[in-house]
């Protein structure tokens, strides 16, 4: 589904409309400093209205806190709107429901594989013990509602929880009752309103923010601290050739066009220490079109513009795209399906995504004529595909050049023959400052600063390398729920 035609469909319902139309504009009346500067005072100043700035908003309402949501965006348009409103949780009702059974400590054993060792291992751990109760807080203070699990390969299995409702993607169905929920609870959300910097005492204690919006430079202090929600910097060339190089920077946009990278630039002054910078999520993206295939990467195979296998199905859709511009210069590939897989639910819902963003699918009854469609060699193809599908069937998809490390590989035998065109392309970034289980803000010496928090894709130490699909949004309700409770506790 192109994630360009969903904001636009998004819009158009009216629904986030209507339920921003109602926050927008309740803040306080300002005071003026000595300087000229209105001066607002809160408990708690929240930066950026996605899923992590929203849940700390509703969680700071619950406690009594007095708290403000500022978003330099005319609505919440970051990487929550974009999700497909799947989080990653063991030992769930949900799961109950769905008659999947499932252990904390391999949970957190494939969350650490998947990090390769180099995750945060404690924050690690409260991710995932604390990932159950995120499932019954958005269940029972935000009334999400969950699809059937679809149980994937390993090792996600049956834990990603998908929000269902009428809006899609799930992201932004999730964004709108969270929204609901913000209104209700009357917390302040204003829009057009860009922090330009966090500010702090003479000791580098946060004492607050000045944003610039529609009243002009407003100062909003912060009795108990700053939660910054802003994501990552995942559109921000610079900061990304810094980091990761060239290659990185030119990855076609998957994520939000938003993320800009405020995570690193206004809380530099405090010197924090930021971690796992040259770390990223990234997904198999239509460049043109910003269709998105996803999990289709598992269902078929994945083959070069000359034809041939270059990477293991049997790896998740993240690993597929962070190595495709590795592997192929051009970074452009394709996906291999045959029809026996069409009604799968994952597979059919990229199917839907391709047509609605008017992305090529092609089909026909014989491999060399899709290959002609897709401009592939007829022949490279077809070899291809009959070594991979003897290989499957002798039991040695393991020994094939490119070894398939999937249980049940999914051959290609049975005409129609698909093919879908993709890219590698660059999602949220993993890199940050690095924060403790109160979602404290460390500096370089590990300490933590007084009054500054984080949450969400702002952070960085808790991911590398890869994760399991819906980890950012559980992640985000974690510790936006802890910096919410840390900063009012501190306020007082």
């Amino acid at each position: 589904m192109s994630k360009s035609l969903d904001r636009r469909h998004f819009l158009k319902t009216g629904l986030l409309g209507a339920a921003v139309a109602g926050v927008a504009l309740k803040t306080q009346a300002a005071e003026t400093a000595a300087d000229g500067i209105p001066v607002e005072t809160y408990d708690i100043v929240i930066i950026g209205a996605g899923c992590a700035g929203l849940t700390a908003a509703i969680e700071a309402a619950d406690i009594g806190a007095k708290a403000i949501v500022l978003e330099k965006m005319p609505m919440p348009l970051g990487n929550t709107i974009y999700a497909g409103g799947n989080f990653n949780a063991a030992c769930t009702w949900v799961q109950e429901r769905d008659g999947i059974k499932d252990d904390m400590e391999s949970f957190y054993r494939d969350m650490v594989k998947v990090s390769q060792n180099r995750c945060d291992m404690e924050l690690m751990r409260m991710f995932c013990e604390e990932s159950p109760n995120v499932l019954r807080w958005l269940t029972d203070r935000c009334a999400i509602q969950w699809k059937k699990i679809d149980y994937q390969i390993a090792p996600m299995l049956g834990r990603c929880h998908e929000v269902t409702g009428p809006t899609q993607p799930g992201g932004s169905q999730l964004t709108k009752q969270m929204l609901d929920e913000v209104k209700k609870a009357g917390v302040p959300l204003v829009f057009n309103t860009k922090v330009v910097e966090i500010t702090h005492d003479n000791v580098l204690n946060c004492t607050g923010v000045e944003a610039i919006g529609p009243k002009g430079r407003v100062r909003y202090v912060a009795k108990g601290g700053v939660i910054v929600c802003t994501g990552g910097f995942h559109n921000n060339k610079e900061m990304l050739t810094r980091y990761m190089g060239g290659a990185a920077a030119w990855m076609p946009l998957r994520g939000s066009v938003c993320c800009t990278g405020d995570n690193m630039t206004l809380t530099e002054p405090f010197f924090p220490n930021y971690v796992n910078c040259d770390q990223f999520h990234a997904g198999p993206i239509h460049a043109a079109t910003r269709a998105n295939p996803s999990n289709m990467v598992n269902y078929g195979i994945c083959v070069t513009p000359q034809g041939e296998r270059y990477i293991d199905e049997g790896q998740t859709y993240v690993f597929v795209a962070q190595n495709t511009p590795k592997r192929i210069p051009e970074n452009r590939a394709f996906i291999i399906l045959d029809s026996r897989v069409r009604n799968e639910p994952i597979v059919d819902l990229r199917f839907k995504r391709y047509i609605k963003a008017k992305a090529p699918i092609y089909q026909a009854d014989t491999i060399e004529e899709l290959a002609r469609q897709c401009g592939l060699p007829e022949a490279a193809l077809a070899k291809t595909v009959k070594e991979f599908n003897e290989a499957v069937h002798a039991g040695k998809g393991s020994k094939l050049p490119v070894p398939t490390t999937m249980e049940k590989p999914h051959t290609i035998e049975k005409a129609p023959f698909y093919g879908f065109e993709f890219s590698g392309g660059m999602t949220a970034t993993f890199g940050g400052p690095k924060i403790n289980k109160k979602a404290e803000v460390l500096n370089r010496d590990g300490k933590a600063i007084p009054g500054l928090y984080a949450a969400g894709n702002a952070i960085g130490g808790l991911f590398y390398d890869n994760y399991l699909d819906g980890s950012q949004l559980t992640a985000a309700v974690i510790w936006g729920r802890v910096a919410a409770r840390e900063a009012f506790q501190r306020s007082k």
